[in-house]
């Protein structure tokens, strides 16, 4: 009974796994993108929508809703997004710096920036840190933690995590991207403990926003080596680099390893701070 149970359960963790990766390319992709030729920031607003219902459909079925996932418009909730907003920005400041220090690299602030260039990175990057939080931490992420073990859910997801960025950006066969990417196994310990203390989607969708945001609006790369391609962006603060190509080298594995140092401790932060508030919140009178 409990093994047909269990084979039940993982069936429809692996159809909705499945929902969601058809939703996304033959909805988004092919269709929106495709013959629609819908604007890439609009078609992924759409397939969040869809997401979000298939996820709400699903917990109907079993007389639930959403509020599983913590995605109910309760105060506290609410607050778990901002705080997850500001701690993910502000966690990948240090790093920034760090990386560039190691490598020699200048980090300057621009002159020319424009906020409303920065600010735009919050709704632009919006629709994917979403669609990427409801598919690896969402229901399938939660339903596999009730039938096995937080532990077994990670790895699972987190390989899933890894694999579709190495799918999203081409990494197959180039060692090095492969390498870098591995870190987004990290970010999904990260968001998954964040969602699993705070009981709300909203707190690792805060913090994987502010984490894309900061790293990719507030601060930018620019390649003195190739001056002329447009790649000057007015994002407020510019690292200055001279290596277009990453290479495997004693540098790069020294920046990889304190990149994943950095989100250890941030998930140990997290666990840390959830733990002691919990405690707080059990031995009040």
């Amino acid at each position: 009974m409990k093994m047909n149970l269990f084979k039940t359960q993982v069936a429809k963790i692996i159809f909705l796994f499945i929902s969601f990766i058809l939703t996304t390319f033959i909805l988004g992709g092919f269709i929106l993108n495709g013959l629609l030729r819908i604007p890439s920031q609009i078609a992924n607003v759409v397939v969040v929508i869809a997401i979000l219902l298939i996820t709400w459909l699903a917990y109907k079925k079993e007389e639930k809703n959403l509020s599983e996932l913590g995605l109910n418009l309760k105060l506290r909730n609410i607050g778990f997004g901002v705080l997850g907003l500001l701690i993910g920005g502000i966690f990948v400041i240090p790093l920034i710096y760090t990386i560039a220090f190691i490598k020699g690299y200048p980090v300057v602030f621009n002159q020319n920036f424009n906020g409303s260039y920065v600010l735009s990175g919050l709704w632009l990057l919006f629709p994917t840190v979403m669609l990427e939080e409801l598919a690896f931490r969402g229901i399938c992420f939660k339903k596999t933690v009730e039938i096995s073990s937080v532990t077994a859910a990670n790895i699972i997801f987190a390989t899933l995590f890894i694999l579709s960025h190495w799918i999203n950006l081409g990494a197959f066969g180039n060692p090095v991207l492969m390498t870098i990417l591995l870190i987004t196994g990290l970010g999904h310990v990260l968001f998954a403990t964040a969602f699993l203390k705070s009981k709300t989607l909203y707190f690792p969708i805060g913090i994987h926003l502010g984490n894309n945001w900061v790293s990719l609006f507030v601060f930018s790369n620019i390649d003195i080596n190739d001056p002329g391609t447009g790649q000057v962006k007015a994002s407020l603060i510019n690292v200055i680099s001279d290596e277009r190509n990453p290479q495997f080298n004693g540098q790069f594995i020294l920046t990889t390893i304190v990149t994943a140092i950095f989100f250890v401790l941030f998930i140990l932060a997290i666990r840390k701070w959830t733990a002691t508030k919990q405690t707080n919140i059990n031995t009040r009178p």
